[in-house]
């Protein structure tokens, strides 16, 4: 075909009319294809988005360090040398790190806590702007608690309680406390000791009561400048004195306990509960997520709630039961050693699932503390989260409690049911009684009792079963604690043990400085719920009865009683 007829062919083919059903094709295809490119550009924006608000927290300048929103309280007391100084960064591949040997308190020789005396008495001889002293020190922890620290372009603060930075920050205040004490006293390997509170041994000197290194009120060294031990607090509770065991049911101090024995029953089973049951994965027990730009405390782990925060009250309620003051008696840092081991004990315990938080937000956080030549110093979590690496090491102690949960059949005699009627038959009428959960519900004393369903046949691969819970429109100036109990709709939040085989949790929220009226956000809490059912004989049970317990405190900024609104109440699996 010559060349100028093909071409005339092919403009009389491009020129032919196409039907109505190709055109309707091609114009679908086309918007088809455009959809797609929007989807994915949105994606791409949605994702650019969460990469940027998404962040690890980078280190606070304490220097910037300032009043909290509606508050009047003195947290930042800062070195003016400081000031235009660049933070240093603490490189742990560099440092020099001698082993610390942490010893259980109530062991210590006279020896040792001579030597600690004189290390806190150096501290508090410091000027109060010498980042080294004693009131820099546990001011620093109110300025973290408080919200005093506050970002550049960010409207929230940050707040190292009731999330996953709660452990982390802790354990790196400790580290760098105690840098300070061994090189005022010229001690390389000085270590603070740990007050053994968990350990319910019943023989003397008992570790679950506050050790004589801190209630000694008279110092040991014939050279002391002062004769008051520097270790002892006047403000602390008459009734935290030996012969009075710690006690995690209450966070009132000083409620008479006659039992001693029972004391420690009911102790040993909340630990277990607390450790094992409700903290079954890392932010079961580390606290909720909390990203860099987040308002944060909307999560409390498992063990910041129980035992953490009643060993607060029990010591020292003027003091320790208020974070401005926490860390102005020295046996905070004993009770925070503690905590700390733990921290590392429940590695080991049962579960898939157990190992450090991941997330890549939570591992390069950073803080910022004083080192031991008075000067801030940056620190990322991530490099403090192996203890050999930091070289830290715990005195072996008897960790007893964990073996309290074996299945109810061949377990603790001495684990009971509160309930009056624990038989199957018993249990199926409070099934059936229950209403099922229905949004919103609202507690403030309670009981309020709903059941919801849960899937007992999935196995341990579908991650961890857990109750979520979701709050809303709460006042955050109020402290509220609810416990969580299994079928058990009759029980009370003064009069029902956490002891008790129906007992899975405890949720909190502890008011503080800084924390505007106007916010209202969402508290998402999570227990772990699989074991403690197993330990009941109720794992093959469909209905999960849950009952809601509260009690909560007047703030004097906002008197008379609120509660918690519950949005949300589901049963969950999850790996986190």
């Amino acid at each position: 075909m010559p060349l100028d007829q093909a071409m005339a062919t092919s403009e009389s083919r491009s020129r032919d009319p196409i039907t109505e059903s190709e055109r309707i094709t091609r114009c679908w295809r086309h918007n088809h294809s455009f959809s797609l490119i929007i989807l994915a550009l949105l994606a791409l924006l949605l994702i650019g988005d969460n990469m940027v608000d998404a962040a690890p927290f980078p280190p606070p300048d304490l220097t910037k360090c300032g009043m909290a929103y509606n508050s009047t309280e003195i947290c930042c007391i800062l070195p003016t040398s400081l000031s235009g100084k660049p933070i240093k960064k603490f490189e742990i591949q560099h440092a020099h790190l001698p082993l610390r040997f942490r010893r259980a308190a109530h062991l210590l020789d006279d020896a040792f806590i001579e030597k600690y005396q004189k290390a806190m008495e150096l501290m508090r001889a410091l000027p109060d702007n010498d980042g080294r002293s004693w009131n820099a020190q546990w001011r620093l922890h109110c300025a973290y608690c408080n919200n005093h620290l506050y970002y550049p372009d960010h409207e929230f603060p940050l707040e190292i309680h009731q999330s996953w930075l709660f452990l982390p920050w802790h354990r790196l205040f400790l580290f760098f406390h105690e840098r300070i004490l061994a090189k005022l006293i010229g001690d390389d390997n000085f270590a603070l000791p740990f007050w053994n509170w968990d350990n319910q041994n019943n023989t003397e000197p008992f570790p679950n009561a506050l050790p004589w290194a801190y209630y000694n009120n008279v110092s040991l060294s014939p050279t002391a400048l002062n004769k008051t031990s520097s270790l002892w607090d006047p403000d602390r509770n008459p009734c935290s004195k030996p012969p009075r065991l710690v006690e995690f049911q209450t966070f009132i101090p000083c409620l008479p306990r006659p039992f001693p024995d029972l004391t420690r029953i009911q102790n040993a089973h909340m630990m277990w509960t607390q450790m094992v049951s409700a903290g079954a994965t890392p932010l079961l027990m580390a606290g909720g997520e909390y990203r860099f730009g987040d308002f944060g405390g909307r999560g409390m782990g498992a063990v910041e709630g129980r035992p953490h925060s009643p060993m607060h009250a029990w010591t020292n309620v003027r003091d320790m039961g208020t974070f401005r003051a926490a860390a102005s008696d020295p046996a905070f840092y004993g009770l925070h050693g503690n905590l700390d081991r733990l921290w590392e004990l429940w590695k080991t315990l049962p579960g898939k699932y157990r190992g450090e938080v991941a997330d890549p937000d939570y591992q390069n956080s950073e803080f910022t503390y004083y080192d031991e030549d008075g000067e801030q110093i940056s620190a990322t979590i991530k490099d403090f989260l192996d203890l050999k690496k930091i070289r830290v090491q715990y005195e072996e102690v008897s960790n007893a409690w964990v073996d309290k949960g074996t299945p109810q059949l061949n377990g603790d005699p001495a684990w009971l049911f509160c309930a009056s009627d624990p038989s199957e038959t018993g249990v199926a009428r409070i099934i059936r009684k229950a209403p099922r959960f229905k949004a919103p519900m609202y507690v403030v004393k309670g009981p309020l009792t709903f059941k919801v369903k849960r899937r007992p046949n999935l196995n341990e691969n579908h991650g961890e079963e857990m109750l979520e819970l979701k709050v809303a429109n709460f006042t955050w100036h109020k402290q509220h604690t609810i416990n969580l109990f299994a079928y058990l709709p009759v029980a009370q939040y003064e009069n029902t043990s956490i002891g008790c085989h129906e007992y899975l949790g405890t949720l909190q929220n502890f008011p503080h400085p800084g924390a505007s009226p106007d916010m209202n956000y969402e508290m998402v809490y999570r227990v772990g719920i699989r074991r403690k059912l197993e330990n009941m004989g109720r794992a093959h049970l469909k209905q999960l009865v849950i009952t809601l317990v509260g009690q909560s405190y007047a703030s004097p900024t906002s008197p008379g009683e609120s509660g918690m609104n519950i949005t949300s109440a589901k049963v969950i699996y999850s790996k986190l």
